[in-house]
Order: C-alpha cells, then sequence, then structure tokens
C-alpha cells in the first residue's frame, strides 16, 4: 500500500512537471537592452549631432540634458540627430523601442523622423496648435491629417522658450515600436527637421525614458 501511495505521488509530481513546462516553453524571454532617464545626466552612449557654431553639420560636443516639469531628459534640440548603437544583442526575434517625447513651443506639423538600424520606421509631423493639424500618427503626406495633440498623453504643459506662458506650449507623447530583428547590434535615430539651425527658443523636442528591450519566443 506504501508502494502503490509513493509511486502514485511520483506520477502526480511528473504530471504536474509536465503540465509545468508545456505552459511555460512559449513564454517570452524578455531582456531590456538599454534604459535611460537621464537623471545622473548620463547619456549612456547616445550622441548627438547637429549644426555647430561654424553652420557645418556635426557631431556635438557635449550632451545636452536639460530639466523640464522637475524631470531631467535628453534635449533640448532643433534641427538635430540622436543616435544609439548597442553591441552584443542577446538572442531574438524582436526589438521592442519606447520612450516619452516632448514636443515644445511652436510645432506646426514640422517632422520628426525614427530611424531603426537605418532604416525610417516613422516619419511624421506633429502640431502644438489648434487651428493647425498633425500628420501623427500617419506619416508625413501619406495620409488624412489629425487635430493637434492627436493621441498625446498630455497637451496642456508650458513651453520651454517660446511659448513657455501658454498652456499649450508643450505636448507629450508615449512613443512605443517593436518590429521583427535578428541582428547582433541595433541602431536608434531619431531627428528632426524645420525652423531657424539651432532655434531652439521657436521649436524643440526632448526625450525621456527611453527603453530599448529584445523579445524571444
Amino acid at each position: 500500500m506504501k508502494y502503490f501511495k509513493y509511486k502514485h505521488l511520483l506520477s502526480l509530481i511528473g504530471g504536474i512537471l509536465i503540465l509545468i513546462a508545456g505552459c511555460t516553453k512559449d513564454l517570452t524571454d524578455i531582456r531590456i537592452v538599454y534604459e535611460n532617464n537621464f537623471n545622473n545626466s548620463d547619456p549612456k552612449g547616445i550622441v548627438t549631432a547637429g549644426w555647430l557654431n561654424d553652420y557645418t553639420f556635426g557631431v556635438f560636443p557635449f550632451i545636452k540634458i536639460t530639466n523640464f516639469q522637475n524631470q531631467k531628459m535628453l534635449g533640448v534640440f532643433n534641427n538635430t540627430r540622436m543616435d544609439l548603437h548597442i553591441d552584443k544583442l542577446p538572442e531574438h526575434t524582436i526589438i521592442k523601442v519606447e520612450f516619452d517625447l516632448y514636443l515644445h513651443d511652436s510645432w506646426r506639423n514640422e517632422l520628426w523622423l525614427m530611424a531603426f538600424d537605418g532604416h525610417n520606421r516613422l516619419l511624421t509631423g506633429f502640431s502644438n496648435f489648434s487651428n493647425i493639424e498633425q500628420a501623427y500618427p500617419n506619416w508625413l503626406y501619406s495620409g488624412p491629417t489629425f487635430p493637434a495633440g492627436n493621441h498625446a498623453q498630455e497637451i496642456y504643459l508650458p513651453g520651454v522658450c517660446s511659448l513657455a506662458k501658454d498652456k499649450r506650449g508643450t505636448s507629450k507623447y508615449r512613443i512605443v515600436h517593436t518590429m521583427q530583428h535578428k541582428l547582433p547590434g541595433f541602431d536608434l535615430s531619431l531627428s528632426d527637421a524645420g525652423g531657424g539651425k539651432n532655434d531652439t527658443c521657436t521649436r524643440s523636442w526632448a526625450i525621456d525614458n527611453l527603453k530599448v528591450s529584445t523579445l524571444k519566443n
């Protein structure tokens, strides 16, 4: 009788282990390969480039990290490109990029671009003026436009310079993009175009809470 109970218990444990294995084999393995909230003013490998004082386009000798609404963030930028390269990714099938995007002051559906590995992932336009529609979330000039602030998390934030006293001077968006990816490294690029070179008072942008993850089933 004791042998029967012991054998029955082993069979039951084996069945549970098989059930657990069957339930977990298809779970997604998520690895955070880059994360930065910029609170310690460390760019962690980010490089920014734009118009230098001699009006040539080149890498900035320093990284801009500023305070907005009591938070540190990367920016502010105008006619600037931000690049991040990540080496030695774990084995994966999908890459995910997410961050908070802040559009400061006088955006009038002007171009903002995100690229993965040198290929455009999002080329769109944003607006902070209620009488000027924006492309986002569509691509610029490739579909209908939408009211300013469409899909924004917040639109009633002050600007940082030219619209500092305006109750709709800054809009905040949560950008989340995923795509199939198997390369051993990853390049993220963010940039904008429009307005005067380095005129961050008229129009600018910044990012916060940047995170890049790999996923594998």
